[in-house]
């Protein structure tokens, strides 16, 4: 079926008083976050790679130490994942509980980020408007993820790349029925290629929905400036740090070295027939990964540049002589991406979590069901279909290497959306395919229209 044509898209205009039930959702969305996401008052630090290195670039200005204090010089995270870390910990004392809450409250903004993009952009589909109210509220309010939005990830980068990712789209969507200029497609490059150094993942993902926008879309003669754009910002970016990383590793890495260690933790005989992945998982943690070694191991293996090698070169060597197992996981990683498993809530062993069953059927709910919204609705607004490719591209990464629920966050409130947006659309359709409902039209509504399918 044709694209619609935008003089035939249906156009919803907010109102004031969306906005503010809006706006008021995502306030009560914040305190929920604080009451229930930090039920305990605990602003503690969560230990790790990213804010190890945050530390150590607060105390001492080098990008190291990722595995404690002295792991020396490192590019297992990505030049940009520490920094607003970082920057609180200067402020405020790498041991402070008042960093932490303000780490906090930055994870807070950029979940709001998100939800306020998600919601413009549900606009700009012309999504019902009760579909959009109704996933505001899902994504403010049920808390599917509140620990892991505040907790886990204020020390890395998956919020603000989820916030970077749907301001992108939403830009692509408002693009393909404005008036296209310059100045949108400049943005549009420079951050695509911000968001690919921030996050290889939903980088990827954005570079495959510009690409098809391009192609659906941009005029030849206008072609250039996105890429060139794109190029110009991540190119600079990952130049200086292909340079310093060739300076302090002796390597040029453009992005992060650690492809080597994911993929050897997620490819290997135990991995292909277990009966509690997590248990595995976490054995082959302790046997492999650098942050579970004693002081002095990592350099006794050469360091972490030339031990990522060698665990890459075996995995390279295990696929080779096991290509059906790498295919049966990379099969089963895909899967497990859109629709996690039950251990992806608690991973770690390291504290209860409540509702899995609960938390894993509305998640895998709103996948299906947001899939299904984009599939059904791509061939007839090209909005969709740029939204479609984004959620697969950041899929691809993941088939190689273990995934989380961490690294599908970039997704999750999308999808939520796509899922209502759906929904309400399939329940209009119907409302209006009934006998005696054809001929009427319910002008207080007009977001509930859909073309049929």
């Amino acid at each position: 079926m044709p694209y619609l044509k935008s003089s035939a898209r249906v156009t919803l205009l907010t109102t004031p008083r969306e906005r503010l039930i809006v706006i008021s959702t995502l306030i009560c969305g914040v305190f929920a976050r604080f009451v229930v996401g930090n039920s305990a008052n605990d602003f503690s630090p969560l230990l790790g790679e990213s804010h190890n290195v945050a530390v150590s670039l607060a105390t001492t200005g080098r990008f190291a130490d990722p595995f404690g204090y002295p792991s020396g010089p490192t590019a297992h995270v990505g030049m940009l994942t520490p920094l607003p870390s970082a920057l609180a910990y200067w402020l405020l004392g790498g041991d402070s509980p008042y960093a932490e809450f303000l780490l906090y409250c930055w994870a807070a903004l950029l979940v709001c980020l998100a939800i306020w993009f998600c919601w413009r952009l549900a606009m700009e589909l012309g999504a019902p408007r009760v579909a959009r109210l109704a996933a505001v509220a899902v994504v403010a309010l049920a808390p599917l993820q509140f620990h892991m939005e505040m907790y886990e990830n204020r020390n890395w980068e998956i919020n603000l790349a989820a916030v970077v990712l749907i301001w992108i789209l939403l830009t692509l969507a408002e693009s393909d029925v404005n008036l296209l200029t310059r100045r949108s497609l400049v943005l549009i490059g420079a951050s695509t290629g911000f968001l690919f150094i921030l996050n290889s993942a939903s980088g990827l993902g954005a570079i495959l929905s510009v690409a098809l926008f391009h192609k659906m879309r941009v005029p030849y003669r206008q072609w250039w400036i996105a890429p060139l754009c794109m190029g110009l910002v991540g190119g600079s970016l990952a130049g200086f740090w292909a340079e310093r990383n060739m300076r302090e590793l002796g390597a040029p890495i453009f992005l992060r070295d650690d492809l080597g260690l994911e993929a050897a933790l997620a490819n290997y005989s135990g991995a292909a027939h277990v009966a509690d992945p997590n248990a595995a998982r976490n054995s082959r943690m302790k046997e492999i990964h650098p942050i579970r070694m004693a002081p002095g191991q990592l350099d006794a293996k050469g360091g972490e540049v030339a031990y990522y090698h060698a665990l890459d070169q075996q995995v390279r060597d295990w696929i080779a002589a096991h290509p059906r197992e790498f295919l049966d996981l990379c099969a089963r990683r895909f899967i497990e991406f859109f629709l996690p498993p039950r251990w992806f809530w608690s991973p770690y062993f390291e504290r209860p979590v409540h509702l899995i069953s609960l938390r894993q059927f509305v998640v895998w709910a709103t996948t299906l069901a947001g899939l299904a919204t984009l599939f059904v609705m791509a061939p007839r607004q090209r909005p969709y279909a740029y939204i479609l490719v984004a959620v697969l591209g950041c899929s691809l990464p993941y088939i190689l290497v273990q995934p989380m629920l961490r690294y599908r966050y970039m997704i999750s409130t999308l999808l939520i959306f796509c899922a209502l947006d759906g929904a309400f659309r399939l329940i209009a359709w119907l409302h209006a395919s009934a006998p005696g409902n054809k001929d009427r039209c319910d002008s207080s509504s007009p977001g509930l229209r859909i073309t049929p399918p």
